[in-house]
């Protein structure tokens, strides 16, 4: 067991258990997680849960916008980039809805559960 999942039963600053303010983390996005890491400096597993919404599903929003600019930018070039460009773009979106979905689960129920790219360095960050 590590540090982040013994503390997934410890007090929380936010004056939330745990579990609760894990999942509060993830409910708008990044721009909770923010909320929720101004507000804890404690809890070492919503930490996790708030710099994970930031890092993870900021950065596939930023993806996700970012492919819809170039979609737009690319009808400049030919009907069929934008295409390709749109539906990469819905894609990201699908896919930042379900992990969104996953997160707020997984952190609901006490589980933590590491985003390939992004949960390494929440963990590293939630630790400090």
């Amino acid at each position: 067991m590590t540090e982040i999942e013994r503390d997934a039963r410890a007090a929380s600053a936010t004056g939330f258990e745990p579990q609760i303010a894990g999942a509060l983390a993830y409910l708008a996005g990044p721009f909770s997680g923010i909320i929720i890491l101004l507000a804890e400096r404690t809890n070492r597993y919503v930490r996790f849960h708030a710099w994970q919404a930031i890092l993870g599903l900021g950065g596939l929003g930023a993806l996700t916008v970012l492919l819809l600019a170039c979609a737009l930018l690319g009808i400049i070039v030919s009907p069929r980039v934008f295409t390709s460009l749109y539906v990469a773009s819905g894609i990201s979106a699908g896919l930042w809805v379900l992990l969104w979905a996953f997160c707020l689960v997984k952190a609901f129920r006490g589980f933590v559960w590491r985003m390939p790219l992004a949960g390494k360095w929440a963990e590293r960050w939630a630790t400090r």
